[in-house]
């Protein structure tokens, strides 16, 4: 004995994709609709789910309208908070400013509420010794390697560097101040490398010198 299929007609709906904004359209259209539907008018349930979805959507429409006025009062807040910050910080430096004109020690500075800087090193003191010297050997090729001086932070110093076969004689390696050199010789060649950093007509002592073999 055969089945006989009632056909179903679904409705284009995504709930979850619909804004606020849409879902208090589509729940319109439906106060609408149902006032001369057959088919709610002919059932108490949807005549029910209407009457719910009515207020529901006025309760989400209430609280649209508090997030709303709490979003805008949060930009009022958030502005208001940034001139009062902006405001510290100028007076800040300006009591700062006072602060510092007027002291004559570390103690004033202390004594005035703040911590006192450290001392400013002489201009005249020789730049620091590089400390890393580091060697690069390139992955194909022979004749050459690369050596850089390794630095934390974000300054770039300024370098010059020396090279030497024997560890006694050096002459000086590359040109400019950058902080790379290439070393380059006969393959099983070993070369010394040492740098030594620049400022001004500046320079410190020489740094351990490394040994490049060269590839």
């Amino acid at each position: 004995m055969g089945r006989t299929l009632i056909p179903r007609f679904l409705a284009a709906l995504e709930i979850s994709k619909l804004t606020d904004e849409e879902v208090h359209v589509v729940v319109g259209n439906i106060k609408v609709a149902s006032a001369t539907s057959t088919l709610v008018l002919a059932s108490p349930a949807m005549q029910a789910s209407v009457a719910a979805l009515l207020t529901k959507d006025a309760t989400l429409a209430k609280a649209n309208t508090a997030v709303d006025n709490d979003k805008q009062t949060l930009r009022i807040d958030i502005a208001a908070e940034a001139t009062a910050r902006a405001d510290v910080h100028g007076e800040l430096r300006s009591y700062e400013t006072l602060l510092t004109n007027g002291a004559k020690s570390p103690a004033d500075v202390h004594a005035g509420g703040l911590t006192s800087a450290p001392p400013r090193p002489p201009q005249n003191q020789a730049p620091t010794v590089p400390t890393s010297v580091a060697t690069k050997i390139p992955k194909v090729g022979h004749g050459k390697a690369t050596v850089s001086v390794e630095e934390s932070g974000t300054t770039r110093h300024l370098f010059v560097a020396e090279q030497s076969v024997d560890g006694v004689t050096w002459t000086g390696l590359g040109v400019g101040y950058g902080k790379s050199r290439v070393v380059t010789g006969a393959s099983g060649a070993k070369i010394w490398v040492r740098f030594a950093m620049v400022r001004g007509q500046l320079q410190s002592d020489w740094s351990t010198p490394v040994l490049v073999t060269i590839p």
